[in-house]
C-alpha cells in the first residue's frame, strides 16, 4: 500500500519530537546541574574537615597525639556525621573516628599523596564521598624550645599518615533521585501539554487549507464559472495557490462556455443546410423528373454539400482558436501587392453584385512587419466581409496609410443592422439575424482575423463613421 504523506502528522511528529527532545535536553540540564552543585557543596565540606583532622595530628613528648581526640565529647560534628580513618604508614597502625566502630575506610591517596576525592563504598554497601591524602605530624615551635636538643632533630616526613574522610552520600542520591522523579513527570507533562498546544495550532494553522479544500469540491462543474471565495485569514503562503487555483477555473469556465457556445452555434448554423439538403432530396425522389429537373436538384445539393464542406473547414478553424497563440513568421512586406492579389480573387463577387473598390493608397511601396499568409488571410476576410454585407450598387473604400509608427489598412462599407457593440462582430459564429437567411456568413471570419492580428502583435478594430456605415482597420507595426 502507498504510504500517503501527511503534513499534519508530518507536523505533529516533528513539533512534537523538537518539544521533547528539548524538555529532555532542559531537565538533564537541570539535574546535572544540581547534581555537580550537590556534589562540589559535599567535596568543600569533605575538604574542610580534611583540613581541621590534618591539622589536629601534633608530634608531643615522642608521640603522635590527635587533639579531636581531646574536644570528642563536644566536637558533635565530627563524632556524629563524619567518617574518618588514620594510617600510620610507619608503625601500622590505624585511628578511626567513633561512628565507623570497626568497619574501615579504603585507603587511597593521590598522586605523590596529594588530596583526591572519590565516591567509595563503606559498610553495607553505602555509598559515601571521600577524600585521601598523606598528612604529617605537626610540631608546635613552643615545645621545641622546652624540648632538648636531640628532639630538635624530628622531621615531621618521618612519619607519614594516610587520611581518609568521608561523608555520607546517601541524603544526595535521595536529593537526586527525588529531583530525577520529578522531572521525569515534569518532562512527560510538558511533552503532553506541548503536544496539545502544538496539535490544536497545527489544525488552526491548516484551517485555512481545509476551507480552501471545501471552496474546490464546492467548485464542481456546474459551477466553474463562479470565483471561488477565499477564506479572509488565508496565510501569505496560501494565497498565490489559491489566486493560481481560481484563474485555472477561470480558464475551464471560459473554455466551457466557448465549447457550449461552439456546439449551439455549430448545430444552428448546420440545421439549415442539412434541411435544405433533405428537402431537396425529398422534392426530386418524390415523383419522377426528366434528366433536366433531376441535374437542377442535383446541382442544388451540390452546393449545398459544397457550403457543408465550407462551414466544416471554418468549424475547424474556430475549434483552434483559443489555444496557444500561433507563431508569425515577420518580416517587412508591402501591403498594396497582397491588398491587389485578393481584389483580383473577388473580382467576380464584385462584378456579380456590382460593388466597386475606392482604393486610397498614397504610397504604394508602405512597407508593413507582418506575416505573409496571416495578413492575406485577414485582408481576404475583410474583403469577404464587405462584399457579403455591402448593398449591391455601393462602393467599398479602402486606404492604406501611415500613422507614426504604424500602418493602417482600413475597409469601410455601407451596411445596416450593426449591433451596438462593435465588439460582437468578432464573437465566434456571430451574426445578426436579419442577415442569417441571405447571406452565407458564418460569423467566423472576423473572429480568426483578429486572432491572426494579435499573433502578429498588431490589433484589429471595428468603428462606425456613421450610423450606415462600418470600417474595419488592421494596423501592423512599421519595420
Amino acid at each position: 500500500m502507498k504510504f500517503i504523506v501527511s503534513i499534519r502528522r508530518t507536523l505533529l511528529i516533528r513539533c512534537g519530537l523538537g518539544v521533547g527532545f528539548l524538555a529532555v535536553l532542559l531537565s538533564l540540564s537541570i539535574y546535572f546541574f544540581v547534581r555537580q552543585g550537590l556534589y562540589e557543596e559535599l567535596d568543600e565540606s569533605i575538604r574542610e574537615t580534611a583540613s581541621i583532622l590534618a591539622n589536629q595530628m601534633e608530634y608531643e613528648h615522642g608521640e603522635i597525639i590527635f587533639e579531636w581526640q581531646e574536644g570528642l565529647g563536644t566536637n558533635t560534628d565530627i563524632s556524629d556525621q563524619v567518617l574518618f580513618q588514620y594510617w600510620n604508614e610507619k608503625s601500622g597502625l590505624t585511628t578511626r573516628s567513633p561512628a565507623l566502630t570497626d568497619t574501615d575506610l579504603p585507603k587511597f591517596s593521590g598522586p605523590s599523596g596529594n588530596p583526591d576525592i572519590e565516591t567509595v563504598v563503606v559498610g553495607r554497601l553505602e555509598q559515601a564521598r571521600a577524600l585521601g591524602m598523606v598528612i604529617y605530624p605537626y610540631l608546635n615551635p613552643a615545645e621545641v624550645s622546652e624540648t632538648p636538643l636531640p628532639w630538635k632533630k624530628f622531621d615531621p616526613k618521618d612519619f607519614p599518615h594516610t587520611l581518609v574522610v568521608a561523608r555520607n552520600l546517601t541524603p544526595v542520591l535521595r536529593t537526586l533521585s527525588i529531583l530525577a522523579a520529578t522531572l521525569a513527570i515534569g518532562t512527560l507533562l510538558t511533552f503532553m501539554l506541548g503536544y496539545i498546544i502544538i496539535r490544536r495550532a497545527v489544525d488552526s494553522s491548516l484551517q485555512p487549507i481545509a476551507k480552501l479544500t471545501q471552496q474546490v469540491h464546492a467548485h464542481s462543474a456546474e459551477r466553474l464559472d463562479s470565483a471561488m471565495i477565499l477564506p479572509s485569514a488565508l496565510p501569505a503562503e496560501l494565497v498565490p495557490l489559491a489566486e493560481s487555483f481560481d484563474s485555472l477555473l477561470s480558464r475551464l469556465a471560459s473554455v466551457r462556455d466557448r465549447e457550449k457556445d461552439f456546439i449551439r452555434h455549430a448545430s444552428h448554423e448546420l440545421r439549415t443546410p442539412i434541411a435544405s439538403l433533405s428537402a431537396t432530396t425529398e422534392l426530386a425522389l418524390s415523383r419522377d423528373r426528366d434528366a433536366s429537373e433531376y441535374r437542377r436538384h442535383l446541382e442544388s445539393c451540390a452546393r449545398t454539400a459544397a457550403d457543408l464542406g465550407e462551414l466544416v473547414n471554418r468549424l475547424s478553424g474556430l475549434a483552434r482558436i483559443g489555444g496557444p497563440t500561433p507563431s508569425a513568421n515577420l518580416e517587412p512586406l508591402r501591403l498594396a501587392e497582397i491588398l491587389h492579389t485578393s481584389i483580383q480573387t473577388f473580382a467576380p463577387r464584385l462584378e456579380s453584385r456590382s460593388l466597386k473598390t475606392a482604393l486610397d493608397i498614397p504610397d504604394p511601396e508602405i512597407p508593413a512587419l507582418a506575416d505573409p499568409v496571416l495578413t492575406s488571410l485577414i485582408i481576404n476576410n475583410l474583403l469577404d466581409n464587405a462584399i457579403a454585407y455591402s448593398p449591391e450598387n455601393s462602393t467599398i473604400a479602402i486606404r492604406l496609410s501611415r500613422n507614426v509608427d504604424l500602418v493602417e489598412l482600413s475597409f469601410t462599407n455601407l451596411t445596416s443592422d450593426l449591433p451596438e457593440n462593435l465588439d460582437r462582430l468578432f464573437e465566434p459564429l456571430f451574426r445578426r439575424e436579419t442577415s442569417r437567411a441571405e447571406s452565407p456568413h458564418l460569423g467566423i471570419g472576423l473572429t480568426l482575423s483578429r486572432d491572426a492580428a494579435l499573433a502578429m502583435h498588431a490589433t484589429l478594430t471595428a468603428d462606425r463613421p456613421d450610423q450606415e456605415t462600418i470600417r474595419f482597420t488592421l494596423s501592423l507595426p512599421s519595420p
